[in-house]
């Protein structure tokens, strides 16, 4: 059986890694909306 090899010894691309800042703000949202919910259901008591 014979292996396949590529063309070129170029390494597979990964895909490109996350904007840092996307990932911040997009936790600081799920934060914020957690914080209001708790918020909410406490006061709702």
């Amino acid at each position: 059986m014979e292996s396949i090899r590529p063309d070129t010894t170029d390494p597979i691309p990964l895909r490109p890694a996350p904007n840092p800042f996307g990932t911040i703000m997009l936790r600081f949202v799920g934060l914020l909306a957690v914080a209001i919910a708790i918020l909410a259901f406490v006061y709702s008591r």
